[in-house]
């Protein structure tokens, strides 16, 4: 199987709130019609070529809802060679093909959230270490075939021969939740208060996102709010890097108490699952 593309941006508001993006693929119920029965002498239908993406996934499947905090929509296409899942759910989650390996893993943008604050806290979460190769995922997967997919964003699946089913695989990630409920409240108040450079937004979201995936590590005895505030707490690295995006000492403190008093109501951190399976079929 050709090796994924790296992975991208995909994410959503802190708060677990859900972006539109893409509902009308996987957020409703799309009428499908039936093919026409064979007529006599008719030719037997042939076979329908393997999807080059997601776009077309408009078959709606039975929602995935195995973990707390998870809920994938899933579509499929006529074809049931591509696996198109939304994180309509509160909680990130980890994508990953399935255990054949014959579905590939990719960003699907256009189900997916298209604002700045948004697509660069999930850039700096991909980046921030999760995935990195010395990282080993249930399944012995590496991480160069994974994606990161937060609350409101999307993932394709594709398979490249139009025999095989689409399916992926799914686990809930505690570390990606933390880092994008941390990273999309601070880039939202960044953003509201003064646009930073993109580069220098990118580069203080980074060092926060680093800076609390290991303080997860570090600090497991922290209760959520307490790791939140430990986290932004003045003179830490996220406090620090906040101060660079924003024009004054005084803003930051001001945009850095209401990114927390949002972070005491983003949904509570669970563990990381096994891997889960999703497949293409009713």
């Amino acid at each position: 199987m050709p090796t994924v593309v790296a992975l991208v941006i995909l994410a959503l508001g802190a708060a677990g709130c859900s972006n539109a993006a893409g509902s009308q693929y996987v957020g409703e119920d799309v009428p499908t019609t039936a093919a026409p029965k064979p007529t006599a002498g008719s030719k037997k239908p042939t076979t329908k070529p393997a999807a080059t993406d997601c776009t077309k996934s408009t078959r709606r499947l039975p929602a995935l809802t195995a973990a707390d905090g998870v809920r994938l929509e899933a579509a499929t296409d006529v074809s049931r060679t591509t696996l198109l899942l939304k994180n309509t759910g509160n909680l990130a989650v980890i994508v990953v093909p399935d255990a054949k390996w014959n579905t590939r893993v990719l960003p699907a943008p256009f189900a997916s959230p298209t604002d700045n604050a948004s697509k660069t806290a999930q850039t700096a979460v991909s980046n921030s270490g999760i995935l990195s190769p010395q990282v080993k995922l249930p399944g012995n997967v590496p991480s160069s075939q994974a994606l990161i997919v937060p609350p409101g964003w999307a993932v394709c699946g594709l398979t490249d021969d139009a025999s095989e089913v689409a399916g992926l695989r799914y686990l809930r990630d505690k570390t990606a939740s933390a880092e994008y409920f941390v990273l999309k409240a601070l880039a939202d108040q960044a953003v509201a208060v003064k646009t930073p450079a993109p580069q220098t937004l990118y580069a203080g979201l980074l060092r926060c996102g680093k800076a609390t995936k290991l303080l997860l590590k570090e600090r497991v005895d922290l209760q959520d709010i307490e790791f939140y505030a430990e986290l932004l707490r003045t003179g830490s690295p996220c406090q620090l890097a906040f101060e660079t995006m924003l024009p004054s000492q005084t803003a930051a403190q001001r945009a850095m108490a209401k990114a927390l008093s949002r972070l005491e109501r983003v949904p509570h951190l669970q563990e990381n699952t096994p891997l889960l399976e999703a497949q293409a079929s009713t």
